[in-house]
């Protein structure tokens, strides 16, 4: 099966088989047993397992299975449909997908508009990406960085970061001239009954993704505010949700046993949407 993807050694295109993915120079990948590929080279890696582990990827999943983030998924699948209409074929990927949550609702929204749109998930973390497999096998789940990530020059046609490092640059080279980026980042008040009990001094989050503020390869051409309340009613719904996030390895020993205390916490959960479309050379 033709596909979106360059093969990570020559960049060649990847035709992806039941087995394996190999390119026209026999540059070989041999998908794992549950399905996904590995194209993250080990001369590319930073440490043995790169990426979040395990027990994060678990912890995250037990929390998005709970539907607290449903309305924001949501949002953000729609945002991604809204670019690829009356397309009866294209690409579509979620970089730093994580253990797949949004990229199966996305594939979800996507295959209602045609199923011959494909739909990959892109994540440096092993585990994330072996537990993502569990959500649709039809959706190309791969182990790759997000730096350089495993595409054709302008082979897609929307790119999905949801709270995930960007890197423009290499988004601006994979991405279609009348493609679009959609980010998901954190609005003001996002987990703030959290980060209150984190910190001193509680700072808004800026609207605009960190590493798109001042590029100059995108424009923001729409954006979404999706916030709404959530309770989480369970000590085990609190930790998930403190492991899943970066408060987590920041926090003091003494802030940590506080929050392991609550067995309730009220909270909101607030997000831009955010669309960016290239700009024209």
């Amino acid at each position: 099966m033709k596909t979106a993807l360059a093969c990570p050694v020559c960049a060649a295109e990847l035709t992806l088989g039941a087995t394996a993915a190999v390119c026209p120079n026999r540059h070989s990948f041999d998908r794992a047993r549950s399905g996904y590929l590995n194209l993250l080279l080990s001369n590319k890696k930073q440490s043995a397992e790169p990426g979040d582990g395990l027990a994060m990827m678990r912890s995250r999943r037990e929390f998005l299975q709970g539907g607290f983030y449903d309305p924001m998924a949501a949002a953000a699948s729609a945002a991604v449909a809204e670019i690829v209409p009356g397309r009866p074929y294209g690409n579509v990927a979620d970089l730093g997908c994580g253990e797949g949550f949004f990229t199966a609702r996305l594939n979800t929204a996507l295959q209602a508009l045609s199923p011959a749109i494909g739909c990959y998930g892109v994540d440096i973390s092993r585990p994330g990406i072996k537990m993502a497999t569990t959500y649709n096998r039809d959706i190309t789940w791969i182990v790759a960085s997000l730096h350089h990530s495993p595409f054709q020059p302008q082979s897609l046609d929307a790119v999905l970061s949801v709270f995930a490092p960007i890197d423009a640059a290499d988004v601006g080279r994979v991405i279609r001239d009348d493609g679009a980026l959609v980010t998901v980042t954190p609005g003001p008040d996002h987990l703030d009954a959290l980060r209150i009990i984190i910190y001193t001094s509680v700072k808004p989050h800026p609207q605009t993704p960190a590493l798109m503020a001042n590029d100059t390869r995108f424009e923001q051409t729409a954006s979404t505010r999706v916030r709404y309340p959530i309770v989480l009613d369970s000590r085990a719904q609190i930790l998930n949700l403190l492991a899943m996030t970066p408060y987590y390895w920041h926090i003091s020993r003494a802030t940590k046993a506080a929050i392991e205390e609550l067995s309730r916490l009220e909270l909101t959960v607030d997000a831009y949407v955010s669309v960016f479309r290239p700009r024209a050379n």
